[in-house]
């Protein structure tokens, strides 16, 4: 059988030693992971798209939580929003959703359901609502979201 060559390893006698370990590398790439984990979050949290989206979404929530909440009560339901305080809430609920300040807003809904500068948009428990339309944007984004008077739908709109 022939004798595979070998190669001696390399110590200090025949020359420094190259390379890393498997261990070194490790923590090497355990720190790189823990400052993306830091910094990634930080970087998109105060963007413009995600301020829209994440107020967007909750103002979306709480028009959909409405129109639920009719329906399963049998009773209907009122969102009111305040577009110069940037808040809405549904009556008769302790929780007030604020909205980012930087955003603009603008509702429209029924006459008849407008207080003050506040707009009140009506779920009936049959499913129909009073209808509405509010705006939000943020610099060069905008977003509209429509509730439909004749199903109570409530839609996200981007343009």
């Amino acid at each position: 059988m022939a004798k595979t060559p070998t190669f001696p390893l390399r110590t200090f006698k025949n020359g420094p030693l190259t390379g890393y370990t498997l261990a070194e590398l490790l923590v090497v790439l355990m720190i790189l992971g823990l400052l993306t984990a830091i910094a990634a979050p930080r970087i998109t949290m105060g963007s413009d798209s995600s301020v829209m989206r994440t107020n967007t979404a909750h103002l979306t929530t709480l028009l959909r939580t409405a129109k639920v909440s009719a329906r399963r009560t049998g009773q209907s339901t009122k969102v009111f929003i305040a577009p110069l305080d940037k808040t809405a809430w549904i009556e008769g609920q302790g929780q007030t959703l604020h909205l980012n300040e930087r955003l603009s807003l603008e509702a429209v809904g029924a006459d008849i359901e407008a207080e003050d500068e506040t707009i009140g948009i009506r779920f009936f428990a049959d499913g129909m609502s009073t209808g509405g339309e509010v705006k939000l944007g943020l610099n060069t984004l905008s977003r509209t979201i429509k509730v439909i008077w004749a199903n109570g739908e409530v839609r996200l709109e981007q343009e």
